[in-house]
């Protein structure tokens, strides 16, 4: 009897060990690359899930595009180093400070022309800056956008998990 209960703590062990290095190779190789899950229903107005954008903007005449312009809302320096892999008449750095008039006026053109080819524009900037919803609303009170404007839930962080980033 006694060394039956020895094997059934030993095998307990075992299982246990298992089970935390299985938890352990989980969460430092395979949640990182995991997209977090993202609840339209909980965002608050005006912004939009990733998911959503390549789900209901794709191209159905060119899969794999999209009828998105994006205003990119980072620092000048993230926007050098890493951006995304679109025509040039799709992205556009836009961001406060001293330069956002000269950058707005580059892309208002651009911007305006979105509603007529069925376009929305997404604003979307690092998770933790606040460019974007500054951006976004100054794009709604400009009243020369007609197409629909949303804030990129999970900015830049969810746009690197996407093929739309390159180096």
């Amino acid at each position: 009897m006694k060394d039956t209960f020895s094997q059934v703590i030993r095998l307990g062990l075992w299982i246990t060990a298992l089970a935390v290095l299985l938890y352990g190779l989980d969460a430092l190789v395979y949640a990182p690359k995991r997209l977090p899950i993202c609840a339209p229903e909980e965002l608050p107005e005006g912004h939009i899930c990733l998911e959503q954008v390549l789900r209901h903007w794709e191209d159905k005449s060119h899969p794999g595009l999209y009828k998105v312009v994006w205003v990119d809302a980072r620092s000048e320096s993230d926007y050098e180093v890493h951006h995304l892999m679109l025509n040039e008449d799709r992205v556009f750095p836009i961001r406060p400070g001293a330069s956002m008039q000269a950058l707005m006026d580059a892309a208002i053109e651009r911007l305006m022309d979105a509603s007529r080819r069925g376009e929305c524009v997404v604003v979307f900037c690092t998770r933790s800056c606040s460019s974007s919803e500054e951006i976004a609303r100054e794009l709604r009170e400009s009243g020369l956008i007609d197409a629909p404007i949303y804030i990129l839930e999970g900015g830049w962080d969810e746009l690197k998990r996407s093929h739309l980033v390159g180096d």
